[in-house]
Formats: structure tokens, sequence, C-alpha cells
């Protein structure tokens, strides 16, 4: 045999071998600064009950801590890999570069400080696998009863799957062109489950995929992360408003004033409940913010 012939022949062998050892599921964990809850996610990963074959993505996005060696340091059995998102910083960056250098046609998104149940996996791909299977899906937040649970619907237009728990077939993702990098802090995942729907790809739940969101502890972290939410939820409006959604008006707007100064006055009564009020305050005020910087009256 010629030597082009030997090589043409180790070539294909490698694809055989590639192929054959391509997992079912590829995780993308999208990690900012993750080094002290990532152990927890890859630890619940390596867990997992009766799982199909899985790959471990994390996208490590410009992180300033030990995030790499804690991912690097994980459970040796995972089939595990640190790619860089260097290209920008904020999580749907990490997400892009995570799905674009994962290897199957199934893709979960999880986020690095939630934890994912130990039979979510195997959940995920027997709902994948089904005759009336989705084509994007989200699992059940803990504490919710799986029966019942119903996908959020945002601004009384689409329902929208989760980002801390988000399945999607490979081809949703290359049809709509990622997540959306201009949201940074909130309203991704129902910008990229509204444009999924819009063209045509079914959302769905999958009952048995239980994972555990973990709020933020403390007021300061609480007011920031819900302040963010509110901003880009009327971002989220803007960029999808000519699908008909309503917005609000002055004289709505003026009734959260009173709501504001209560829970200042809240916050300095009752610190046991300062995370909780820090929430809603923190809403409000990135909402005025959203409104503010688009020049909008965005829906309550």
């Amino acid at each position: 045999m010629s030597g082009s012939g030997r090589r043409e022949d180790a070539a294909a062998q490698e694809r055989a071998e590639q192929e054959q050892a391509a997992p079912q599921i590829s995780v993308v964990i999208p990690a900012f600064d993750a080094a002290v809850t990532l152990g927890r996610q890859l630890a619940a990963l390596a867990a997992q009950v009766d799982a199909p074959p899985f790959e471990v993505v994390v996208a490590d996005n410009r992180s300033r801590d030990a995030t790499r060696g804690v991912a690097l340091s994980a459970e040796p059995d995972l089939d595990l890999r640190v790619v860089p998102a260097l290209r920008a910083q904020g999580a749907n960056c990490a997400r892009n570069e995570g799905i674009r250098a994962a290897r199957a046609e199934l893709l979960l998104c999880v986020d690095a400080d939630d934890e994912i149940a130990p039979g979510a996996l195997r959940a995920v791909a027997d709902a994948f696998s089904a005759p009336s299977a989705p084509d994007l899906a989200t699992g059940v937040p803990t504490g919710l009863d799986p029966v019942s649970f119903e996908l959020p619907v945002s601004m009384d237009f689409l329902p929208y799957g989760i980002s801390a728990f988000l399945a999607l077939r490979r081809e949703v993702f290359d049809a709509v062109g990622g997540f959306d990098e201009d949201f940074v802090g909130g309203q991704e995942e129902v910008d990229f489950c509204w444009r999924a729907q819009m063209q045509g790809f079914r959302l769905g739940v999958v009952r048995g995929a239980r994972f555990t969101y973990e709020p933020r502890p403390d007021a300061r972290s609480a007011f920031r992360q819900y302040r963010r939410y509110g901003a880009t939820y009327i971002q989220l409006f803007v960029k999808h408003r000519a699908q008909g959604l309503r917005g609000s008006s002055l004289g709505a707007e003026r009734h959260d004033v009173p709501r504001v100064a209560r829970a200042l006055v809240r916050l300095l009564r009752r610190p046991e409940d300062r995370p909780e009020i820090a929430r809603g305050l923190g809403w409000i005020v990135g909402r005025w913010q959203g409104n503010l910087r688009h020049r909008v009256w965005g829906p309550r």
C-alpha cells in the first residue's frame, strides 16, 4: 500500500474513533470567577445516575480567580475541557463559545453556581429521543411540583426556558444565531427561546430533570442582580416590541415611587428580609434605568 493510502486509512480510522467516542450530550457551563461554586456543580455532574455519554465544557469568561484550576481538578472520570471565552465579558459570550467548542448535537446549558439532580442527564436524553421530543426544553427547579410546573411567560407574549437549565438541539442554536451577547445580566434565555419559537421550534419541559437554583444570599448582590434583570427586561421589550408587546405609561410608573420608599424603610427595619426586599427594589430601579436609557415606558 502506498504512503498516501496508509495516511487515508489512518485518517478514516481516526474519524471513526472520534465519532464512536462522541458524547451524546455536551454540558456547557459559562464561568466567571466561579471558583467558589463551580466544584459543587461539577460534583453533581460526576454523580449522575444512568447518564448517557456526556462531556463537560467549562467556558472560562475572563476569570480572575482559580476557576480554571477548580475545573481541571474536578472528578477524573469526567470528560471535561476548559475553553477560553475572552472575546467579550458576559455569560452569553461564554455560552456561545462553549457551544461552538462542544462535540454533541444535544446541548445542555447550566450555571456554575447551581446544581443539577442525579438523574437530570438521563431525563434529558430520554425526553429528546421520545417521539414527541421538544427542540429545546428547561428542567424543573427543586421545590416546585414537576407535574404542575408550567413554563414562565414574559410580557404576555411567549413562554421561555430557564437559563440555569436549558437543553437544546444544536440546530436551534445555529438557526437563531446563538445567544444575543448584547444582553448582559438577564433576559437572554427569554430572547433566545422567543426567537426559537418564532422560527417554529418547539419549547418544552423535561419534568424528570431537576435542578437547584441558588439565589444571591445577601442584599447587596441581590439588588445588583435584579437591577440588571429589570434593565434587560426593558431591553427585551425594545428588541421585540414590533411583535405587539404593550408598554407602560408615566401614570402607571408613578405607583412605584411609594413602593420604593416603603422598601427602603423595610430594608432598615427588617434585616432578616433584606435579600427579598433588595430583589424587589432592584427590579424597579433596573426598569427605571432601562426606560431612561431606551426612552420608552416598558411593561411593568
